[in-house]
């Protein structure tokens, strides 16, 4: 377990307290621990997906500061919900988009755990622009994500980051309580 899979863990479950709670600042947290975990998942895990969707968790940091920070419009700063239609419309793109990019890293990469890794990416970065947008199914689609983490982190090596998963887990619970809550007031 390395230095830097226990800063990255510290910001992670201060960057999940904070989205928990709705709270902008999160945002700032989830870019430091995500430039961490990065370099970690590349270099010492060979997680290639894992270690490009980090370095996206970067920039929707900055992303998802902004948006939430338009605290003036009732649009960006309340919570929502998708209709089934959408639900499954993302859902159908996830699973093609994240074998489509498997077949191709394979053909080019050493990389480990090549299909299951690009399925978690590619639902990871639709839960993250669904919380960058403040849509409460985010929460859904990290309750299926997070347990896979847990076992590819634990194969891997990178035992801290299967035990962040399954925090991660708990808090998509809480998350989604609260959120819900918040989305019954304002409805």
């Amino acid at each position: 377990m390395s230095t830097l899979q226990i800063i990255a863990t510290l910001f992670s479950l201060t960057y999940i307290f904070f989205a928990t709670k709705n709270k902008a600042i999160c945002f700032l947290f989830g870019a430091i621990a995500s430039a961490c975990w990065a370099y970690e998942s590349f270099y010492n895990l060979n997680l290639k997906f894992d270690a490009l969707l980090q370095i996206f968790y970067v920039g929707m940091s900055f992303y998802g500061a902004y948006h939430w920070s338009k605290g003036d419009n009732s649009e960006t700063t309340s919570i929502k919900k998708l209709d089934l239609k959408w639900n499954m419309l993302v859902i159908v793109i996830g699973i093609l988009v994240s074998f489509a990019c498997a077949n191709i890293a394979l053909r080019f990469f050493d990389t480990n755990y090549a299909y299951i890794d690009a399925l978690t990416t590619g639902f990871s970065i639709i839960a993250t622009f669904l919380l960058a947008k403040r849509y409460i199914e985010n929460w859904i689609f990290w309750l299926f994500i997070n347990p896979i983490y847990m076992y590819i982190y634990y194969v891997s090596g990178g035992t801290l980051f299967a035990l962040i998963s399954i925090v991660y887990t708990v808090m998509a619970i809480k998350g989604y309580i609260d959120w819900k809550k918040e989305l019954t007031l304002t409805s």
